[in-house]
């Protein structure tokens, strides 16, 4: 068996609202200075990005990107100090996490142990 862990971020409610996804979207939209394009690289629709960081604004409560409506030049966006802050945040609790489950993931899950196969 081979288990990976995802860090996801929820509500006291148990809402999703910051992951992997949302970490990959924002640092491609540090790259590319656009969110059309960091969703075309990730293959996720424009409109399901922009829902994304809208929801992961609303419950933060804070802007993580800037935009600029396009025109004859074409749109931009930029992070937010708040977005960037996060993003290392978020990244040092997630490499935390990471190496921990790592360092556990053989004593609490030995290979070759029969009994985690389907019977």
């Amino acid at each position: 068996m081979k288990a990976k862990i995802r860090v996801t971020l929820t509500t006291e409610d148990g809402e999703r609202f910051y992951g992997p996804g949302v970490q990959d979207l924002l640092t491609g939209i540090r790259k590319y200075s656009s969110v059309k394009e960091a969703c075309t690289v990730m293959d996720l629709s424009y409109s399901k990005g922009r829902s994304i960081l809208r929801h992961a604004e609303a419950v933060l409560g804070y802007q993580l990107v800037k935009r600029q409506r396009g025109g004859a030049t074409g749109g931009s966006a930029v992070l937010t100090p708040k977005a960037e802050e996060f993003i290392l945040r978020y990244q040092t609790l997630a490499d935390s996490i990471h190496e921990y489950a790592s360092e556990r993931m053989g004593d609490v899950f030995p290979p070759g142990n029969s009994s985690m196969k389907e019977g």
